[in-house]
């Protein structure tokens, strides 16, 4: 499978969970419900890593 075909899928799936996908300089931001991180590409992801983060007070 080539790059630019794993980045349409990772659009749909980021779509799928209620992820937004932002341009983000020459990287993309992820924002949703418990989501917010940068990415450098989009062509490796996968649901685990849509998993909301914990936030843990110190």
């Amino acid at each position: 499978m080539n790059t630019e075909t794993l980045r349409h899928k990772a659009i749909a799936l980021c779509a799928k969970h209620g992820v937004s996908v932002r341009a983000y300089g020459p990287a993309f931001w992820l924002t949703g419900a418990g989501v917010n991180r940068v990415v450098a590409d989009l062509a490796g992801l996968c649901r685990s890593d849509l998993a909301p983060l914990s936030v843990v007070a110190r």
